[in-house]
């Protein structure tokens, strides 16, 4: 008698497994973009982000600004009818969608078309570009409204796709690279001039090292560059001059204002200072990211089996973020966006630990320099800012990761090179995901996470719908009700020495004079607001109406009235008062009043 045996296959059943993967990795990217969105209708701050919008909802009515961020927003804010949320959903949504146009671009550019099938490519670069969903979190907290660092993200990766796309050659993939250049130098420029002029250098020197440099190409990007830039002009202000004017007075705002932005102070390395917390978070995402990248290049099954348990581990884990079943505490240091670093951090390891420095010596000129000048690229992005430049840069940290991926270009031989990006895309949204669940939690100038919020208020001159903190809520609803039975009317104009309340004034529908926030608080608050409100229509003057704050942190002393003839005492009458919330720009309360001209 003979013993009959049935063996399973071992290795369909790995198979299997694997093609779960993909599935999850495309569950998780569109699970995070709808958190993301969904938020989107929670919060607002009343300072920057204020700000932000009274800019890009009438952009045209301030004569001096070193930024035109506004201007490039504004359509896309009449069109979605100024619709708050909608607004912050297809800023987040075009980020993203460039970011997974560069990726996909980058993998096909730097591993070639052969290395992967489409659809696997596809899946794999939208599961790294997730990274450019924790834009939103400005240096650790909630921004998600789109401003000038929104835009000059968005330069950078239009510039990335189009440095990777342009060639020596004349072909109409390379021309519409050079075109792209062109575009997002533009952009740049719009969003700040510091990172234009920083991203000109990282650009010439690229091309310099690839032998790119090819004057009818460069040409091309240039023309479309200028083209833009003397159309913009002609729009916003009538005349190039009048335009040069509004830059130069932009930078005079800068000087006067006292902020931090002079030639002697952007040009700085910056530290970054790492708690120990923040540290070991570092180390454990970057032990476990190697991991889990070097065991998808593992020949033994087993091995490849724990690759595959640590992806479906991070699967889990950012489904359990999202619907809060689990919290990963995260400081708001404002450096936490540099556990991004981790990814990059993990790859070199991992391609150093699985083919040695072969990979790396065998990497091209060429390549060398796209991972050279992807690493600069977020110092150009913060180059400017009056922030710290290591917690700015954070929010560009996909060129990190880019620029570590270029050096595994060896991978592209080998059958298992999908599932070491899908291990590289799994760690991307988990870091992501963390991130963005911190920046929930402590919204930047709010007193709540934002899942607490229950307070649903229409807001602003186009009526948008929002939900607030209760304070926030009963702030704004008691601000609007002294404005609408004082007799105020939408589009008149406002005088805000707050210092701290361009959200009021955005809410109630004002026309903020002058400035689109009167910020105080800094070296030369009060001689940049004489400054502004002499360069203001002497008719908006004379029906403008006023709000103080006495006690306020940032309150602008009345006495620059004076600047136009008007007295707080004698031109104005109080038609009410009502109470700052806590939180509402920092964690004070105040008393402010709103006062109308006497007629």
């Amino acid at each position: 008698m003979t013993t009959v045996s049935i063996h399973g296959n071992k290795t369909q059943k790995i198979v299997f497994t694997e093609r779960i993967i993909p599935i999850l990795s495309v569950i998780g990217t569109v699970a995070i973009l709808a958190w993301v969105l969904w938020f989107s209708r929670y919060g607002i701050d009343f300072t920057d982000e204020s700000f932000y919008l009274v800019w890009i909802a009438n952009p045209f009515q301030y004569s001096l600004s070193a930024t035109q961020f506004g201007f490039v927003y504004h359509p896309l804010y009449k069109l979605l009818d100024g619709n708050i949320a909608a607004l912050r959903q297809t800023n987040i949504l075009i980020s993203f969608g460039l970011t997974w146009a560069l990726v996909d671009i980058f993998f096909k550019t730097v591993f070639g078309t052969k290395a992967f099938e489409r659809l696997s490519r596809l899946v794999m670069s939208s599961a790294i570009a997730v990274a450019a969903v924790a834009y939103p979190v400005f240096a650790g907290f909630w921004l998600p409204t789109p401003s000038y660092n929104s835009l000059a993200l968005q330069a950078l990766l239009i510039v990335a796709s189009g440095l990777l796309l342009a060639d020596a050659t004349a072909s109409r993939r390379a021309i519409f690279g050079w075109i792209l250049i062109g575009v997002g130098g533009w952009l740049a420029f719009m969003a700040k001039p510091t990172t234009a002029a920083a991203l000109a250098l990282c650009v010439s020197l690229y091309l310099v090292a690839t032998e790119k440099l090819i004057v009818r190409f460069v040409a091309i990007s240039l023309a479309v560059t200028i083209s833009l830039l003397t159309l913009s002009a002609l729009i916003i202000d009538g005349s190039i001059s009048s335009f040069v004017d509004r830059l130069k007075g932009g930078v005079e705002v800068g000087r006067i204002l006292g902020a931090g932005h002079t030639l002697a102070e952007i040009f700085r390395l910056d530290n970054f200072f790492l708690d120990g917390h923040t540290k070991l978070l570092l180390g454990v995402s970057t032990a476990v990211i190697f991991l889990s990248v070097y065991c998808s290049q593992a020949k033994n099954k087993l091995t490849r089996f724990v690759g595959l348990v640590l992806s479906i581990t991070s699967a889990l884990l950012i489904l359990a973020i999202i619907t809060r079943i689990f919290r990963l505490p995260l400081a708001a240091d404002g450096f936490q966006g540099l556990l991004l670093c981790a990814v990059p951090f993990a790859v070199i390891l991992a391609g150093l630990a699985i083919y040695k420095f072969e990979g790396i010596f065998q990497t091209s000129r060429h390549h060398w320099a796209l991972a050279l000048v992807f690493l600069v690229f977020p110092y150009a992005y913060a180059f400017g800012s009056g922030d710290n430049y290591w917690s700015f840069g954070a929010n560009a940290g996909i060129f990190w990761i880019l620029a570590s991926l270029v050096f595994m270009k060896k991978i592209a031989l080998s059958p298992q090179c999908p599932a070491l990006f899908l291990a590289v895309g799994f760690s991307v949204q988990s870091i992501t995901v963390a991130l963005v669940q911190a920046g929930m939690e402590t919204p930047y100038r709010q007193p709540q996470p934002l899942h607490s919020n229950n307070y649903e208020i229409t807001v602003g001159p186009s009526g948008s719908t929002l939900i607030l903190p209760q304070s926030f809520g009963k702030y704004i609803a008691e601000a609007m009700d002294v404005a609408a039975l004082s007799g105020f009317k939408k589009g008149t104009p406002v005088i805000d020495l707050t210092g701290r309340s361009p959200g009021i004034l955005y809410a109630i529908g004002a026309s903020n004079i002058g400035q689109a926030w009167t910020i105080g608080g800094y070296p030369g608050s009060e001689a940049l607001a004489v400054a502004m409100l002499r360069k203001s229509a002497c008719q908006e003057l004379s029906i403008a109406w006023l709000l103080v704050e006495p006690e306020g942190p940032r309150a602008v002393s009345p006495t620059i009235l004076s600047s136009f003839g008007a007295n707080v005492v004698t031109d104005f009458e109080v038609v009410g008062k009502f109470m700052t919330a806590k939180g509402a720009g920092v964690a004070m309360t105040g008393c402010s009043a709103s006062r109308t001209a006497k007629q």
